[in-house]
């Protein structure tokens, strides 16, 4: 259940996002190629929880219940934690407000890596999961350890996110491609302090976004890659505070929140987050 809730809300959130968009800039990319969809409007009827069409829904991301889908959800909650913890804590300090739009790239890229969620969770999960999301011609496959799920979008085009899961390790790695070119690349994995990830996606026009980070329980780091190359795979023997490689960086640890900003300044302040934030 829990898993078909975070499923489900992503799924909305991107419906969301995308229908309030407006006009998208081609660097503003959807998930590999998913596009804005227009609903059908909604009627009072078609809301309701005892419908025939939502009565089906539950079932659906609970078919994701395989080792992959249980990894990935346990490590998505770990990075979706720590990431709300930074940004609360920097928006709500004078100095470091500005911070949170470096965020905004670690949305457009979980956004986009969407269909990762439907690894492990069978063709009509993928198929209907996706197609909410204005994805057509949806296909999954499953060998072993491997997955790919590929589908087109409302111009013909074609999209492929192909992931190899390593239950020794508990790791993930996935690439995606658009039209045949390869356009995210995306790992994970579990390490002696919590989990290892990194991002990089390409945007239309060749710049890139590329992220790394690292939770350690309700502690953690996200670093920010300048670099339009992709970055060498993760080992596992990173240690807990190896995003701050990168150029710019955020850290929090306990209620100490340290970091560099995009144009090099360095900060050091407490953040106690407020009843209403911890709830």
């Amino acid at each position: 259940m829990k898993k078909t809730l975070y499923v489900l809300i992503a799924v909305l959130l991107l419906a969301a996002l995308f229908a309030g968009c407006g006009g998208q800039s081609k660097s503003d990319q959807p998930p590999a190629g998913v596009k804005e969809t227009q609903q059908p409007a909604q009627s009072e009827a078609s809301t309701a929880p005892e419908s025939a069409d939502t009565a089906d829904l539950p079932e659906l991301p609970a078919a994701g219940s395989g080792t992959v889908a249980k990894s990935y959800a346990a490590y998505s909650e770990a990075k979706s934690a720590l990431i709300t913890r930074l940004t609360e804590g920097l928006s709500n300090n004078p100095d470091t407000g500005m911070a949170v739009f470096s965020f905004f790239g670690v949305t457009m890229v979980d956004v986009a890596t969407l269909p990762v969620s439907f690894f492990g969770s069978g063709q009509q999960a993928a198929e209907i999961g996706l197609s909410m999301v204005g994805a057509t011609n949806v296909k999954y496959t499953e060998n072993g350890n491997s997955y790919t799920i590929s589908y087109s979008d409302d111009e013909n085009n074609t999209y492929e996110f192909s992931g190899t899961y390593d239950p020794a390790a508990d790791a993930l790695t996935c690439t995606a491609t658009a039209n045949g070119k390869e356009s995210i690349f995306m790992e994970y994995r579990k390490t002696a302090f919590g989990y290892a990830g990194q991002y990089y996606m390409l945007n239309d026009d060749g710049t890139a976004i590329a992220y790394v980070v690292a939770t350690d329980g309700e502690n953690g780091t996200v670093g920010f890659m300048s670099a339009a190359k992709k970055p060498a795979a993760l080992t596992g023997s990173e240690a807990a505070d190896f995003p701050k490689a990168c150029d710019e960086w955020y850290s929090i640890q306990g209620t100490t929140i340290t970091g560099k900003t995009s144009d090099g300044k360095e900060f050091n302040f407490e953040y106690t987050p407020s009843e209403s934030e911890s709830n």
